[in-house]
């Protein structure tokens, strides 16, 4: 299995456009815990860096740090895990930050809920001025970069995922992306999402079913093939697979099912 990819205090200050100084005084200040640090050598996860990217637009400056933690550790602590902070759409509201999620928003550090009903932008929408026109150049330059500067593409389909939290295409390149970096675990998350958004969709079952292989989570494995071939039951790899992994699991009826129609779709194509 690839090893996730770190960054230098120096590579992601370059990235974040912050000055080498301003990520340390962030983990000084427990704003950012380090993925491996190394006394005052640090080395971030890309999860750190989309965290840094949060703190640097809603916090410009030292000033107010203290708030601004409590904020990040109160949402921490209500969603307990379930979601990363970096998932939910935090913004600095005259001074005040507050969570957008699921029509509700409610400030950050209180928990007092602000307002209640279908408030979310339309799906496709987007703020800062983002139309339709902004939102593909700045996808397809995420596509062109994607071999040539992994990273900086990552840093765009969030950017993208952020603003646009539906867009389907842009959960599936971000995780395809992640996984080659070597981070099955956000990688995953992205691919989830997209199954949520277009649940019809074979090849996201599909690849979800690889991904929980990579993870040697079989019976997800299995569910997530299974799902794939529900919705398309002609998908030779997603037969291949449940018949590898049901041998494996010692199913053997189920192997020969799937040995059988693996035999019928490959003749048939």
């Amino acid at each position: 299995m690839a090893q996730t990819q770190t960054f230098s205090t120096r590579a992601a200050a370059r990235i974040l456009a912050v000055s080498p100084d301003r990520i340390r005084y962030w983990v000084k200040r427990r704003l950012i815990s380090p993925t491996a640090p190394h006394g005052r050598r640090y080395r971030f996860a890309f999860s750190d860096l989309l965290l840094m990217r949060m703190a640097k637009e809603l916090l410009p400056t030292r000033r107010h740090l203290e708030p601004f933690r409590r904020c990040f550790d109160s949402v921490r602590r209500k969603f307990d895990g379930a979601r990363p902070v970096t998932a939910l759409r935090l913004r600095n509201e005259d001074g005040r930050i507050v969570v957008r999620d699921h029509g509700c928003i409610y400030e950050a550090e209180s928990g007092q809920l602000l307002l209640f009903g279908d408030s979310e932008r339309p799906a496709g929408c987007v703020e800062n001025g983002f139309g339709p026109a902004r939102i593909r150049t700045r996808f397809d330059e995420a596509r062109r970069l994607a071999e040539s500067n992994p990273l900086r593409a990552l840093m765009l389909y969030s950017d993208l995922i952020d603003r646009e939290p539906q867009n389907f295409e842009a959960h599936l390149r971000m995780a395809a992306l992640l996984e080659t970096e070597g981070d099955l675990g956000d990688a995953l998350r992205h691919l989830q999402a997209a199954a949520l958004i277009v649940p019809g969709n074979a090849e996201v079952h599909l690849r979800l079913g690889l991904l929980y292989r990579q993870r040697e989570e079989l019976e997800l494995a299995v569910q997530s093939f299974v799902r794939a071939l529900d919705c398309d039951a002609t998908l030779v790899e997603a037969h291949r697979n449940l018949a590898d992994l049901y041998e494996r699991l010692g199913r053997k009826r189920d192997a020969l099912r799937h040995l059988s129609a693996l035999s019928r779709f490959g003749r048939d194509r």
